[in-house]
């Protein structure tokens, strides 16, 4: 699921976890029209919050890299050695035939149940790892999509929940025609939903800092996701995130889980909306 697509203008993988005190997210990003190859780290612990970033001579170094079975790394002052598997479990949201033709701005495919095994360091700071529950990814196509929520979570006060949810914008054949496109993978159990819209509806209200995505389609009962985000970091092209969020996971007017300090959230602001709201998202 990591192949490079070498034809693709923009192409990212990255992984997420959470290890107690620490969570990490690393992105390798080849932005190929300005043969550019760009390393980020982002990381949370108790003693600071922190969005590095580095230029690399190629996408994936011998002593900076990400496979379906391990990653290493180094930037500043973090360092990583982690063991992967992967699982069986994909996402690849698509509505026929946008991924054929290559409609959208962007393909994605996703690894949500993923664990890892190793370590993490931060400073003087070492936390180990033992089949920690994370997630990674792979996206790439022509440009970044112009805007997105994202959430993406697998530590619940349950062991067996995993959800990951995008409600963002496309352009359609790099027309800026602003394409809405959502998906909404929820794991329980052995239960798996993979709720795409169109032709499901998918509505977001509020802030980075207290949001609700709702998912309503025919074939499913309505679902909703409460995030409360804090310690955000700039990303960079608009973009904040962080991975120490709240989240609750709503069905019919139930809580089915809950997620304390540990989910992902990701919020991609268009730029009338940063003008509006003077934000710098």
């Amino acid at each position: 699921m990591l192949t490079p697509h070498p034809s693709a203008a923009l192409e990212y993988w990255f992984f997420k976890v959470n290890a107690g005190s620490v969570a990490l997210l690393v992105d390798w990003i080849a932005r190929r029209r300005r043969n550019e190859h760009v390393l980020r780290v982002s990381i949370h612990s108790p003693q600071q919050r922190a969005v590095l970033f580095d230029n690399l001579p190629a996408p994936m170094l011998e002593q900076n890299f990400i496979s379906t079975r391990r990653t290493i790394g180094h930037l500043g002052d973090v360092a990583w050695a982690l063991d992967i598997d992967c699982g069986d479990e994909r996402i690849e949201p698509d509505i026929f035939p946008a991924r054929l033709l290559r409609m959208t701005d962007l393909t994605i495919v996703s690894a949500p149940r993923a664990k890892f095994s190793g370590w993490i360091e931060y400073g003087a700071q070492r936390v180990e790892l033992d089949r920690a529950p994370g997630m990674l990814s792979h996206y790439w196509g022509r440009q970044l999509l112009p805007e997105w929520w994202w959430v993406s979570a697998n530590q619940f006060d349950r062991d067996d929940i995993a959800v990951e949810c995008t409600v963002s914008r496309s352009n359609l054949w790099g027309i800026p025609v602003r394409l809405p496109l959502a998906y909404l993978y929820l794991r329980e159990g052995n239960a798996r939903q993979l709720i795409i819209s169109p032709p499901a509806i998918a509505e977001q209200k509020g802030a980075p800092e207290n949001f609700e995505i709702r998912f309503r389609s025919l074939t499913a009962k309505p679902i909703t996701l409460k995030a409360q985000g804090r310690e955000y970091g700039d990303l960079g092209n608009g973009i904040v995130n962080t991975l120490v969020g709240d989240l609750e996971i709503w069905q019919e007017g139930q809580l089915v889980a809950r997620a304390q300090g540990t989910a992902g959230l990701e919020r991609r602001a268009p730029s009338s909306v940063m003008s509006r709201h003077g934000e710098r998202l």
